[in-house]
């Protein structure tokens, strides 16, 4: 659990230092390892990561102090020991995430996709289409296939505010236990140009990946399409310490 664990020093830091004015200073590492009960090693890494995203920054001889966010120019998905999903990591962070479903359909799932969610080909899938924003600016597409057997009413939900990720969690009690992702360059189409605002021919940032519960069943596969001025990836790929 040490890679949860870091993470939710990691959380409540940030929220602790939004009452903080820029230029507040955070107590010293004995005091935060004191309070969350954890290791130097543990608050370090949780700490790390918000002087990484412009939360924070070092001084040497001086301490840690909270600085103006980066998050004003690029929002960051982050993919570690935990897997939560887009929407997740940025409300933490509080911000305003929201999606406009371009495509909400159930189509066989072919070659491609059977393999994917290890399913027959003659099955069906449900097809999840999205324009997310962060704060009213669109931000990427997300295009996601579940096997519509086992979520049938992922057809008829209204995923304008809600997350996926959160969704099937809630209702059908699945566990999203690791997501394999591929990073790629994608040359925007006409369509996909239209829907996030670019020229045609835009490079975007391509994520493809597959979601996959405890014991290896595949739950979701799909892609997200993001502008890359105004998103990044980080991958953090650590051993447990603790």
């Amino acid at each position: 659990m040490a890679g949860h664990k870091y993470a939710q020093v990691r959380d409540h830091l940030l929220r602790r230092i939004r009452d903080l004015p820029v230029g507040g200073q955070l107590p010293a590492e004995s005091v935060l390892c004191a309070e969350y009960e954890v290791s130097r090693i543990t608050l370090r890494r949780a700490v790390d990561e918000l002087v990484q995203d412009g939360y924070l920054v070092r001084e040497h001889g001086r301490g840690t102090f909270v600085t103006h966010p980066r998050y004003n120019l690029k929002h960051r998905e982050r993919f570690v020991n935990e897997v939560t999903g887009f929407h997740t990591q940025l409300a933490r962070q509080g911000h305003t995430v929201t999606s406009e479903v371009v495509a909400q359909e159930r189509m066989r799932a072919g070659a491609r996709l059977a393999d994917a969610l290890d399913i027959s080909r003659a099955a069906s899938v449900i097809r999840l289409e999205r324009v997310r924003r962060v704060n009213g600016v669109v931000h990427h597409l997300a295009e996601s296939y579940v096997e519509e057997e086992r979520f049938p009413d992922v057809l008829t939900t209204d995923f304008t505010s809600t997350s996926l990720y959160v969704y099937l969690r809630a209702h059908h009690d699945v566990l999203l236990a690791r997501n394999e992702i591929v990073v790629g360059l994608h040359m925007c189409d006409e369509r996909e140009a239209a829907l996030l605002g670019v020229a045609d021919g835009s490079p975007l940032l391509l994520a493809t990946s597959s979601v996959f519960a405890p014991g290896g069943k595949p739950v979701i596969h799909g892609t997200s399409k993001f502008l890359p001025e105004t998103a990044e990836l980080s991958f953090d790929i650590v051993a447990d310490v603790e």
